[in-house]
């Protein structure tokens, strides 16, 4: 008998994790809340395949749900996908898991580590696993590129000597076209401040072609500066980013900055091109909302009578002809709709009086497509507060 004695441990682990596991789930669907999305108006098509990811509170209970035209669901996650906060992240890497389960074994779960395109998924590693880099050593990308057709992957790295010492050194974004990789990072040196480095590799010859430092942020006591970087989250790979450096004294008691100077450039990755941006004076206040998609860089702009969406086109260098969009209550500090830009529109969502409104336009025209509310299904409490992280669009 007691040579089985861990295969009677590992069985009544087994049975109690099984029981808890179904315990946990009969205790969720006991007290569960149910939504979903409910046509006032317009095209009911336009919801048939969307999905909100949604944060409910109400008094000690927290859950995340997926709401469709049809209902709602828990998020209910038993992995490491579980401890992501992102429901972006969460969706991303539930997708490359499931399909790509040995390629992604062993890799840092954190999106800016990986890019995709029509044929490959791109993975690269922080250098020196995240660690300190000294300056005169060598500073070494490990990057993995998987073949989604073929199902091949091939993994390399590549070294060059570090030209300055940083605590560490965090990977933006990756771009991969015609044999080569940019891979667009921040590095942090160890005497203060900021660097956006950008590297190119070769992947025929497994090498490094070039390093460049895109901007670069001095420590300073007086004059604070800080460094903002832009890109399309909506997509996996991004031909353009956006980034801004600012400087800046005290901050006002209300937490604003007393800005020097701001600078903004846009970076085209087909051909190493930048180009410094002029925003409207009006918009600037609000230059943290900056959105990129596509071709365009949208900056929302919120008023008391509703919300102005500026769109400047990358290809004609212009900032073409606002849209504005009705809103039911005025926005503050606490209180701001949900907007996604998407597929050619714009999703908006307002919370007013325990009522959840839900609209769709065209992103160019501005023609109302459609509205709705998500209401509550089941359940008399009505002390809630339904925070939503993301649209999806999904096939049945």
């Amino acid at each position: 008998m007691k040579k089985y004695w861990k295969m009677v441990v590992i069985f009544f682990v087994v049975v109690i994790t099984v029981g808890v596991y179904y315990m946990q789930l009969a205790v969720a669907s006991k007290n569960d809340v149910s939504f979903k999305i409910e046509t006032i108006s317009g095209d009911k098509e336009e919801i048939e395949n969307l999905m909100f990811q949604a944060n409910y509170q109400s008094g000690d209970s927290d859950r995340r749900l997926y709401i469709t035209k049809d209902g709602s669901t828990p998020q209910i996650r038993h992995s490491v996908i579980a401890k992501l906060k992102d429901p972006f992240q969460t969706l991303m890497f539930q997708n490359y898991i499931e399909e790509h389960r040995n390629f992604m074994r062993g890799k840092v779960l954190f999106p800016s580590n990986f890019s995709e395109n029509e044929t490959h998924i791109i993975y690269a590693a922080p250098p020196n696993k995240g660690q300190k880099v000294i300056q005169g050593n060598l500073l070494t990308f490990n990057i993995d590129l998987l073949d989604k057709k073929k199902n091949d992957s091939l993994s390399f790295e590549v070294s060059t000597i570090a030209q300055a010492s940083y605590n560490f050194i965090v990977i933006n974004n990756i771009y991969k076209e015609n044999g080569e990789i940019k891979i667009l990072a921040t590095g942090a040196p160890i005497n203060g401040g900021e660097e956006l480095l950008l590297y190119s590799v070769d992947i025929n010859n497994k090498k490094l072609l070039s390093v460049s430092i895109l901007a670069k942020v001095e420590s300073d006591k007086e004059i604070k500066s800080s460094l903002s970087i832009f890109k399309d989250n909506s997509k996996y790979q991004n031909v353009y980013f956006v980034y801004m450096l600012e400087k800046y004294k005290d901050q006002y008691e209300d937490g604003g900055r007393n800005t020097i100077s701001r600078q903004i450039s846009l970076y085209n990755n087909k051909n190493n091109a930048q180009e410094e941006l002029i925003i409207p004076e009006e918009m600037t206040p609000d230059l943290y909302r900056l959105m990129l998609r596509e071709g365009d860089i949208f900056i929302p702009v919120y008023s008391s009578d509703g919300l102005q969406l500026n769109r400047y086109n990358i290809e004609k260098k212009q900032w073409e002809m606002p849209l504005h969009f009705n809103l039911v209550s005025p926005v503050n500090d606490e209180r701001e709709p949900f907007l996604q830009i998407a597929n050619g529109k714009v999703y908006l969502a307002e919370s007013v009086s325990n009522e959840h409104l839900f609209f769709i336009y065209d992103l160019y025209t501005g023609e109302s497509l459609f509205e709705g509310k998500i209401i509550k299904e089941n359940g008399e409490n009505t002390d809630y507060i339904l925070h939503f992280e993301l649209l999806n669009e999904i096939n049945y």
